[in-house]
């Protein structure tokens, strides 16, 4: 394992976003849910920790530790988009190896990439007992990787509290890109419950199309036009 070149000129960048869900056995590395210490009538005890227990399912999603890797959409100058759905743990791990592979001496470029990706992929590689780069996640760094969210929020997107929102849809619309998707990654994970996984597919596609046109627009990646031939 080592770190990711710097973007070398005859090696494409490779492109990424993944969507997630808890994990179904979420619970057992979790603390009980608690109910409010001023509550002592038993019903509105029983109806705070389910309140609570669903605040926090709803994140599951988020927290690496807990969730998994349902889909990877990812792009590359030859390959154009492809995606991967992860049905299941060993669909996950497939999918995980294969993009690592790929991503090997190329700069890898996403959307929150360094605050949630790649910290998700590496996360779930540990528990899955995989071999993953080392990647430079620095807040200040470039080294083979650009984050799109950094970029444009000027590394202080934790703090950069403006009156537009900072998602990549919002961004996309402000640059003047269609955004024709309805689904966002908070209905993920019911999605996956439902067993729509078409809809999953097309929702990472789209993230990774809305991805790839952003990057060209700040000018990050340059797809050379096709040449003609007489």
């Amino acid at each position: 394992m080592g770190y990711n070149d710097d973007m070398l000129p005859d090696i494409s960048p490779i492109m990424v976003d993944i969507e997630t869900c808890g994990l179904p056995n979420a619970a057992d590395f979790l603390e009980p849910v608690q109910a409010s210490k001023n509550l002592v009538d038993p019903a509105k005890i029983t109806a705070d920790i389910e309140k609570r227990t669903q605040e926090r399912d709803e994140k599951l999603a988020l927290d690496w530790n807990v969730g998994r890797i349902v889909a990877i959409g990812w792009w590359t100058a030859t390959a154009g988009v492809g995606t991967a759905l992860c049905l299941n743990e060993a669909d996950e791990a497939r999918a995980l190896r294969a993009f690592w592979e790929s991503s090997k001496r190329r700069t890898i470029i996403g959307f929150n990439v360094k605050g949630f990706d790649l910290k998700f992929m590496i996360q779930r590689s540990r528990y899955l007992g995989l071999d993953y780069p080392l990647l430079d996640l620095g807040k200040y760094t470039r080294k083979g990787i650009v984050d799109l969210f950094s970029e444009l929020t000027f590394n202080d997107g934790t703090y950069d509290q403006g009156a537009m929102r900072r998602t990549l849809t919002a961004f996309c619309k402000r640059f003047g890109i269609p955004v024709d998707d309805t689904v966002n990654g908070a209905d993920v994970p019911t999605l996956v419950a439902a067993g729509e996984w078409d809809k999953v597919r097309a929702h990472v596609t789209s993230d990774i199309t809305l991805t790839l046109a952003l990057a060209q627009r700040l000018g990050v990646v340059r797809i050379a036009e096709p040449v003609e031939v007489a």
